[in-house]
């Protein structure tokens, strides 16, 4: 337990799966850390899948004992109509409810010897080499801070600034029950940058649209409902959400410094989310992970160059390639694509 007074190690504000592992790998290296964090864990409706890329660089998701949807192929559909099925062959795609799944990784972190304190953190402040972290409740003092707090982060905002509301978007969707044998799908969208997904879960199915950018995202929940009256008519919905998420659309966004000489921002607050499918998970365990050794190291800005080189270049790629998969061909391409690399 922290004493009042006492220094704490790496200060990790946020949870969620970058978070939590982040603090799992700095117990494996015994480096004591505290995940501050009021709300975690929670479901999270439009999360949850988890690639074969993903299994293969962390192993023991495919070890989690929680109940979970197994699918060995995923469809996509283009904003044209083109349906094309990418199969994972002897792989599988994962689907978790993330109330289960991140409840998972932060009891993984706090058997591991990391703490988790309850509290909401309302300010961080530089004191010369420190920083000063302020709960509802009372203040801490921290040698390193860790951003790990989503896509509106407070230690973002208080540090280099908050993402820009153009690289931010917006989802919207249904907890339902009825469709949970359902097939893995993404449609496109025709007249707006996002899609429609369809992912069953053990005991329900997230259904959800999605990335729009924030100033254009009238209408997502008319079209979200006349889609599922035309192709789910008998569901029931458990309940519905709104969600921001990072969708950052400009490659100069990926080029500003996420960490410095005591400090790191990771997954959702550091933007890494892939721009196209929007996964997230595996980009968050990565983070957790590198920015652990960068801390171990005692060179927290050797984070920003351990991303960059593990998997930055895809990020860069797939703002690129955003705007071309709206072409008819590029769908089925890119889908080829995504196999060869074995991302799915």
């Amino acid at each position: 337990m922290v004493l009042i007074g006492t220094m704490i190690e790496v200060a990790i504000v946020g949870g969620g799966p970058a978070g939590s592992y982040c603090a799992y790998c700095l117990a494996e290296n015994d480096v004591h850390s505290v995940i501050f964090d009021h709300t975690h864990p929670r479901e999270k409706p439009c999360g949850g899948l988890v690639s074969p890329l993903a299994q293969k660089l962390f192993p023991f998701l495919k070890e989690i004992p929680i109940e979970h949807c197994e699918r060995n192929k995923i469809y996509f559909i283009s904003p044209y109509g083109k349906r094309v099925c990418l199969s994972c062959g002897k792989s599988k795609l994962l689907c978790f409810s993330r109330l289960k799944l991140d409840q998972f990784l932060v009891n993984m972190a706090v058997n591991k010897g990391a703490e988790l304190i309850k509290e909401k953190v309302i300010a961080v402040e530089r004191k010369k080499d420190f920083w000063k972290v302020r709960t509802t409740r009372q203040s801490y003092i921290a040698k390193t801070l860790i951003g790990a707090d989503g896509v509106n982060s407070l230690v973002r905002r208080s540090i280099i600034g908050s993402l820009s509301k153009v690289d931010k978007g917006i989802c919207y969707g249904y907890s339902v029950k009825g469709i949970e044998k359902e097939d893995l799908t993404i449609r496109f969208l025709f007249h707006r940058m996002g899609y429609i997904w369809v992912l069953p879960r053990a005991v329900h199915t997230s259904l959800g649209i999605g990335y729009a950018e924030i100033s254009h995202s009238q209408g997502l929940k008319k079209e979200l409902d006349m889609f599922i009256e035309q192709h789910y008519p008998h569901v029931k919905k458990i309940c519905r959400w709104t969600a921001l998420i990072p969708h950052i659309k400009d490659v100069k966004t990926f080029r500003t410094p996420v960490a410095g000489l005591n400090w790191i921002l990771i997954g959702d607050a550091a933007g890494h989310v892939n721009p196209i499918i929007g996964e997230g998970i595996m980009y968050a365990l990565l983070d957790g992970e590198l920015a652990a050794q960068a801390i171990v190291e005692n060179n927290p800005q050797l984070f920003d160059g351990l991303w960059r080189e593990s998997y930055g270049w895809s990020l860069f790629r797939d703002v690129k390639l955003m705007k071309w998969l709206y072409k008819k061909p590029f769908l089925e391409l890119y889908c080829k694509y995504l196999k060869f690399q074995s991302l799915i």
